[in-house]
């Protein structure tokens, strides 16, 4: 999905002290978040399709296996009707403690009432124990930025967007566990593959520099060293068509005979036709790739970056409105999703045998 991400609830960007206490996304209209089943997907599927310039675009068989995959979920209000969905998933780039979002959308309709919000906030609520981290991409030019600084994102990094849109993706980022200040954030150094098909050195925003701020395009070259299309995007090899030759059937001399009388006469050959050439076959576009001393220069790039980040050095405060933090309270009652599970119950688990020695 399209990795470009949009929102819809109204909430504008505001800077909050982070001592100063957030305030819940209570929807203002009635709405209840459920699990996405087939039924939802022509409306998901057309609400896509209004807004595709915002979200991007993730084919209807996508969205089938996500949905299959448990990794949608549907905002209804009270009398059924849909509001929302979102896109995601507890597990990016086989991080087991990094969740992804890949689409969030509202309907016209319930703009302005943290929809988003509250379908943001039960992702994180249902996601795996181990998950500490939710990212996304945005593209830098749309208002859904606006919405992830409100709900307390950081904007680690970026990366250039498709060639042809020439846009910037911003990687936006949070820690979900309330009062979590100790996760180390983490980004990709490269991504190949989403929305965008083709490979992109991803780069950190450096310190004092705004998200909205102009960033460069760093595109891969088909030139450069080490990479193995050679000076230009090559087509592969097509076998030229062979060149038919047709045949021409004769047929053998008739003899009519009649009486004593015999008459032999040769039949008119039928005209050639010639078959129409057939076009050759269309070309593949072989992909390029990056530079893979730019791509280990970039890795190098992000782990110092992250390390200064970790040490203290750099300070990335997280401005928020909303608090859509995942509550997981240690030693009183832990809240998993919709479940409370008492620490007593956890506590009163039969204890495994002790071993027997051989």
């Amino acid at each position: 999905m399209s990795e470009t991400i949009t929102h819809s609830s109204g909430s504008s960007s505001a800077t909050v002290s982070p001592t100063r206490s957030l305030m819940l996304p209570v929807p203002r209209a009635d709405v209840a978040i459920r699990p996405a089943t087939l039924d939802d997907l022509p409306f998901i599927d057309s609400l896509q399709k209004k807004t595709t310039k915002q979200v991007g675009f993730m084919p209807r068989a996508q969205f089938e296996g996500k949905i299959k995959l448990g990794h949608a979920l549907v905002a209804v209000d009270g009398t059924g009707q849909r509001a929302g969905y979102l896109i995601g998933n507890d597990q990016y780039f086989k991080h087991d403690d990094v969740g992804i979002i890949y689409q969030i959308n509202v309907a016209p309709e319930y703009r302005g009432s943290l929809v988003a919000a509250t379908l943001l906030k039960a992702q994180f609520e249902r996601s795996a124990y181990g998950c500490k981290l939710y990212c996304c991409w945005c593209a830098q030019d749309i208002e859904a930025n606006r919405f992830w600084e409100s709900c307390g994102f950081v904007p680690l990094a970026f990366r250039a967007g498709s060639a042809a849109k020439s846009r910037v993706h911003i990687f936006w980022q949070k820690r979900i566990r309330q009062g979590d200040v100790t996760t180390p954030w983490w980004f990709p150094s490269q991504t190949t593959g989403g929305s965008i098909r083709e490979d992109r050195i991803v780069l950190p925003i450096p310190p004092g520099t705004h998200w909205s701020d102009a960033k460069p395009l760093v595109l891969p070259t088909a030139d450069a060293p080490g990479d193995p299309v050679g000076e230009q995007v090559k087509a592969l090899p097509t076998r030229s068509p062979r060149a038919k030759t047709t045949k021409v059937k004769t047929e053998p001399i008739k003899t009519i005979k009649s009486g004593g009388l015999r008459m032999s006469f040769e039949p008119t050959p039928a005209p050639v036709v010639e078959k129409p050439k057939r076009e050759p076959k269309k070309t593949h576009r072989v992909k390029v790739k990056n530079d893979p001393r730019l791509i280990a220069a970039a890795r190098e790039f992000r782990d110092r970056y992250l390390e200064q980040v970790g040490s203290g050095a750099m300070s990335l405060e997280a401005q928020g409105k909303y608090d859509v933090s995942r509550l997981i309270e240690i030693g009183g009652v832990e809240v998993v999703g919709p479940l409370r599970i008492a620490s007593t119950i956890v506590e009163s688990r039969p204890a495994l045998p002790a071993p027997v020695a051989a």
